[in-house]
């Protein structure tokens, strides 16, 4: 990753975060909740070279840890998304097909993002955070996946186009 893409990835990390804190996370949706925040960030990395994907992981997941209402201790957002994007960028990416159908665009972020989230929780179980019950885990991870599936025509597209923006002329 050139340097000079830093600041986009960070402005673009950051203005979805404030989306997500301000107006997502006041949305009551059926079945659990929906971040498009996690879902925009797994559609980026299965566009990204391996050394991009790891170091826009650490950048989203350093902002991720910023939200006002995570009870989880500082970090563990940016371990997940870094690991992630480094399992995704590797070994996914690469045994998927070069150009990536919306099928399969839609797949992977429902199965990474829904992994994220057990991460993130069996993470915090480990390190002294309080989780609810499985029953409850259960629906929260469902309903997240289920949101990001149904919503995937939406955000995948306008990750990609994004992502292209993000490029240098030399990348492209």
């Amino acid at each position: 990753m050139t340097f000079n893409r830093v600041p986009a990835i960070f402005a673009t990390f950051l203005l979805l975060f404030l989306l997500q804190e301000s107006l997502l996370n006041k949305i009551d949706f059926f079945i659990g909740g929906f971040s498009l925040y996690l879902a925009f960030f797994m559609a980026w990395i299965m566009q990204d070279e391996r050394n991009s994907a790891v170091a826009t992981g650490f950048i989203a997941g350093f902002i991720a840890d910023l939200s006002p209402t995570l009870e989880a201790p500082f970090g563990l957002w940016t371990f997940i998304l870094t690991a992630m994007s480094y399992v995704m960028a590797t070994n996914v990416r690469a045994a998927l097909d070069a150009e990536l159908s919306p099928v399969v665009m839609s797949a992977v972020t429902v199965i990474g993002s829904s992994i994220a989230l057990f991460s993130f929780v069996i993470c915090g179980a480990i390190l002294g955070q309080e989780v609810g019950s499985t029953s409850y885990v259960i629906q929260e991870i469902f309903g997240n996946a289920l949101w990001t599936l149904l919503l995937s025509p939406l955000y995948v597209p306008i990750a990609i186009g994004v992502y292209r923006a993000t490029l240098t002329a030399r990348n492209r």
